[in-house]
């Protein structure tokens, strides 16, 4: 289970055609980003053309939906309340990031030692 503040990479950024006219913004496999919220929403909607030529959702799946620090989207345009577009929980895997690399991250520039710099002529 996911949450908020969470590092998360991508595991499968394979959209379908529709998704490119609605997002703005998609992850990518391999980039890593942070959970912003979570929440339940629609997924793999099925779509029909109503009589007055509008596209309609005829049917989705209920799942579990990330919204990342690092991605904006737009409202989703077949909902009736104001939600962010998301994404699948499945297509993310928590980072294990190694602790110990992440304090040498954390302490670079700490410390009274400074460098001088020799001029070459």
């Amino acid at each position: 289970m996911f949450q908020t503040g969470q590092r998360v990479v991508c595991i499968d950024d394979r959209f379908d055609p529709w998704v490119y006219d609605l997002y703005k913004s998609l992850p990518r496999k391999n980039g890593i980003y942070t959970v912003r919220a979570l929440g339940v929403g629609r997924s793999n909607p099925t779509f029909a053309i109503d009589d007055d030529a509008k596209l309609q959702i005829t049917g989705a799946d209920f799942d579990l939906l990330l919204l990342l620090e690092e991605l904006d989207n737009p409202d989703d345009p077949h909902s009736s309340i104001q939600q962010e577009l998301g994404f699948r929980a499945e297509r993310f895997a928590p980072l294990e990031e190694d602790l110990a690399e992440r304090e040498e991250v954390a302490f670079v520039g700490f410390g009274e030692e400074t460098k001088a710099w020799k001029v070459v002529d």
